[in-house]
């Protein structure tokens, strides 16, 4: 009796998760030697992900302090993770992986052990997305084991 209802959700996953690995984009290289901070639009001149973008600028110190990879995926437009460019199968690979719509720009945080920490719709303030990383237990190991300045 259980038989079908594996067969049946072997296929339906199947058809749900891309055939050709070399076009998922692989996240597995960050595992335990960086934080992804994914940032979702449609396009490049989403209002909300410019306000992000530059926020992050600012924060460049802050961002680069907390070991963070930014990735820029968008549905339309060139899309990257960290300085490496993605394909669009590759950009549409992590949008299905992480349940995006496709029009709402939306943040997904990954720590270090390769969680999805933290998922946000719309603007997102950056203060928050800090504060979860820093409660994290492996970031306050980090905290500690830093040399404090004089």
């Amino acid at each position: 009796m259980l038989y079908p209802l594996k067969v049946f959700l072997a296929l339906t996953l199947g058809l749900a998760v891309p055939h050709d690995p070399a076009q998922s984009a692989d996240l597995t290289p960050y595992r335990w030697q960086q934080r992804l901070l994914l940032a979702f639009a449609a396009h490049p001149s989403d209002s909300d992900f410019r306000v992000f973008a530059d926020r992050l600028s600012a924060r460049r110190d802050a961002v680069q302090d907390r070991d963070i990879v930014v990735g820029r995926i968008f549905a339309q437009g060139p899309s990257q993770l960290g300085a490496r460019p993605l394909s669009s199968e590759e950009a549409q690979s992590l949008r299905h992986r992480f349940a995006i719509r496709s029009q709402k720009f939306t943040v997904v945080l990954i720590g270090k052990d390769g969680g999805v920490k933290m998922v946000r719709e719309g603007r997102v303030e950056l203060e928050a997305i800090f504060a979860r990383i820093d409660a994290m237990p492996m970031r306050r190991q980090e905290m500690r084991a830093r040399p404090s300045s004089p």
